[in-house]
């Protein structure tokens, strides 16, 4: 219980902080604008390249792993969708998000650090290779609600531009890109400079806490109003039939290692995703559902994640 209040509790901690920063407004909503973009621009990427480059990932063998999950997330996906066409009347669009919000995890901010605290650098292999399925959630995504939109006469647009919008949207997330480009760099077998090593390393120590001070400070400009029944929704769905339905797949469906299962659950077990308010706010879509689902999920996430921790034990990594 010691070791995983150790592991929990200082994280939370950091996002209270940026919170306090955020509402006692020491840090204005420009400045919090800023240190988000340096979170994802110059100190999560370094480190994500630097060990996914130095990270043999084909000889980790984990098709099963990210194929249990995929489906296990897919299935949130679906439910959600569905149930806010059935009980609460969404068009299309809205029920994309509502199925958006119910099933993506915020992996950079949470999932990641957390991962690390409890696992060391180990407990980053998953994470990073989860965040490769987000290129495939991003482009379902923009797909469908470009398609909404070209439905309901908001500017048509053909199969192409939602593929180039699609395109774009990868390339300008420095986290994915990170990523990819660092499994390539890993593949190929390309030695890294003991100088950038260093340098990457340096530079991406200040990414999960800076990450989390970051997320806290954002929440703090945050209201929940609105869209109640849509927001508990996402929440329901998210911290508990997702953690549920990736821990049965791993482990009845297709099952893979102890470890990796753990990291799984941990992951699908954390708040929604900051991205699902980025659409929505690009797409007028679900807004304020979007804004309560994450302030809330995150709120409740110290307390589900920690009961979590302590009921499911983390075991070695393998």
């Amino acid at each position: 219980m010691a070791s995983i209040l150790d592991a929990v509790v200082p994280l939370f901690a950091v996002i209270f902080a940026g919170y306090l920063a955020g509402r006692t407004r020491i840090l204005a909503e420009d400045a919090v604008r800023g240190l988000n973009r340096f979170v994802f621009t110059f100190a999560m990427p370094p480190m994500l390249f630097r060990l996914m480059a130095t990270t043999d990932v084909t000889a980790l063998g984990q098709g099963r792993f990210l194929f249990g999950f995929f489906w296990a997330e897919l299935m949130v996906f679906l439910f959600g969708a569905i149930l806010g066409g059935l009980v609460f009347r969404q068009r299309f669009a809205e029920m994309v998000m509502q199925g958006f919000g119910s099933s993506f995890s915020n992996g950079v901010l949470i999932a990641l650090p957390l991962l690390i605290s409890l696992h060391g650098e180990a407990g980053a292999v998953p994470a990073l290779l989860l965040f490769t399925l987000d290129v495939l959630m991003f482009s379902a995504i923009t797909i469908m609600l470009e398609a909404a939109r070209a439905g309901e006469g908001e500017g048509a647009v053909s199969a192409l531009a939602a593929a180039r919008t699609t395109g774009m949207a990868i390339l300008q997330n420095p986290i994915i890109m990170a990523t990819l480009l660092g499994i390539l760099w890993g593949i190929a077998g390309l030695p890294m400079p003991s100088l950038v090593s260093k340098t990457f390393g340096f530079l991406g120590q200040a990414g999960p806490p800076a990450a989390l001070f970051a997320l806290g400070a954002t929440l703090a400009y945050r209201r929940v109003r609105g869209s109640v029944g849509s927001a508990s929704g996402m929440v329901v769905l998210k911290l508990f039939a997702h953690p549920a339905l990736v821990f049965l797949t791993l482990t009845l469906v297709v099952p893979v290692e102890p470890f990796w299962v753990h990291a799984a659950v941990v992951f699908a077990a954390c708040p929604v995703g900051a991205n699902v308010y980025v659409f929505a706010q690009h797409y007028g879509v679900q807004v304020t559902a979007a804004s309560a689902a994450i302030l809330v999920s995150t709120g409740l996430s110290m307390l589900t994640i920690t009961a979590l921790l302590v009921l499911y034990q983390p075991p070695l990594p393998v």
